[in-house]
């Protein structure tokens, strides 16, 4: 019931109604009525369109695992407000024109701050760990993160949950022009598309997407472990605590060697 109401808005939504009534009837699928829409609509009644069959599809996926329904008559709403937001964020994302792959950590530029963050799995006990932290132009720490997570299926949802929790993070802790390191660049080229994601971890790259809309300057790389070396420590020693652990304007103590060597 709930997904028959959501079609009808869907199809008869704001963005869309008009010029879907004039294409109805004759598709045998979905590509082909997309190819009609293409021909038919505006660029920004298509994006509409898509936008909010790809709500739809990420709400399945939730509901499927037991997450929750939300109304389906706020689709359209959610649809222009995750639009809104996509625009935002590009406006103010800058990719480098090289992915530089540097092996040492390396300062940001001068009054901005760096953000490492990086994920590990273990099996073992079916969790996984998360690290993240910020230092400035000087190589002096801001502040550092530690947390548990769930267990994930692959690297790619560890890392994918890493960069969420490390850029709620810095939400938290108030830092809004930022340099962000990682060292999965399947993560950093999906963070970095234009488009939309449609797979199992859509909904994962849709969070991280508007949380970096927020984010007043966000330069995203992807470096290799030995620069990645602090936070990869952090994610490590995750596994022997419950939660999380937070330091402000202090080193981690399970990070020293690797703070050491990033300085050295």
């Amino acid at each position: 019931m709930y997904y028959g109401s959501a079609r009808w808005r869907w199809m008869y939504g704001q963005g869309v109604r008009n010029g879907y009534k004039s294409v109805r009837g004759g598709q045998d699928g979905f590509l082909q009525l997309l190819e009609v829409l293409i021909l038919r609509l505006p660029l920004e009644e298509v994006e509409m369109f898509l936008v909010q069959a790809w709500l739809l599809w990420t709400q399945r996926n939730k509901v499927r695992t037991g997450g929750a329904i939300q109304d389906p008559a706020q689709l359209v709403q959610r649809a222009s407000v995750f639009l809104e937001e996509y625009g935002a964020s590009q406006d103010h994302l800058i990719v480098p024109n090289v992915e530089e792959r540097s092996s040492r950590w390396v300062p940001p530029p001068e009054h901005q701050f760096k953000l490492n963050f990086d994920a590990a799995i273990f099996h073992e006990i079916h969790v996984s760990g998360f690290g993240a932290i910020i230092r400035n132009e000087r190589g002096e720490v801001m502040a550092s993160l530690l947390a548990r997570g769930p267990s994930v299926a692959d690297s790619e949802e560890a890392e994918l949950l890493a960069c969420r929790k490390a850029l709620d993070f810095v939400v938290d802790t108030g830092f809004t022009d930022l340099v962000v390191e990682g060292d999965n660049s399947v993560v950093r080229k999906a963070i970095l598309s234009s488009r939309i994601e449609y797979s199992r971890l859509g909904h994962l790259y849709e969070d991280v997407k508007c949380m970096a809309a927020g984010i007043t300057t966000l330069i995203v790389s992807c470096v290799h472990r030995t620069a990645n070396s602090v936070a990869h420590s952090l994610a490590r020693f995750a596994k022997h605590i419950a939660d999380e652990i937070i330091w402000t304007e202090d080193s981690p103590p399970v990070a020293m060697e690797a703070l050491y060597f990033d300085s050295s």
